[in-house]
């Protein structure tokens, strides 16, 4: 299996957890809709979300401090600039690498999401809309070029 395959299939095989207040842990799959979701984004009056992290850029390992660091200027800057979010984790179906904390930040439109993707070298993020399937969007183009090529133009942006 190609390094591309591998890092598409565990990304599809993770767990995106959403810690929301009187629910509990929500789980988000890709390709798979969720009710629980539309409701959390019918709580805050938003159609659409997006699920991102500031850890571990590019697949590059960091410290647990680094990465709460930046964990944390993350929060800041979206609290600064008006959005409301919950923290969850990314959690992989095998041992490949750690659960990541992340943030469930709903109204962000997917121009604002590129933005923060890129500011913190993230390769991508989940996406979603209210009744649909949450999305990848690979936000390095490289990357969503070689993914276009390895599933034929079926890629999201």
């Amino acid at each position: 299996m190609s390094r591309l395959h591998s890092f598409l299939s565990s990304c599809m095989r993770t767990r995106y957890e959403v810690d929301v207040p009187d629910l509990g842990s929500v789980a988000l799959a890709i390709g798979q809709p969720s009710a629980a979701i539309d409701d959390v984004l019918r709580r805050y009056g938003a159609d659409t979300y997006a699920y991102l992290t500031a850890y571990n850029p590019q697949s590059t390992t960091l410290s647990d401090a680094e990465n709460r660091r930046r964990h944390e200027e993350l929060c800041r800057v979206l609290s600064e600039a008006g959005y409301a979010y919950l923290t969850g984790k990314a959690v992989p179906e095998s041992d490949a690498w750690q659960p990541e904390t992340c943030v469930f930040v709903p109204g962000m439109t997917r121009a604002r999401v590129r933005e923060v993707c890129e500011s913190y070298r993230q390769d991508g993020a989940v996406v979603g809309e209210l009744g649909t399937a949450p999305k990848l969007l690979f936000t390095d183009a490289r990357l969503r070029d070689d993914f276009r090529a390895l599933l034929h133009g079926c890629v999201l942006d």
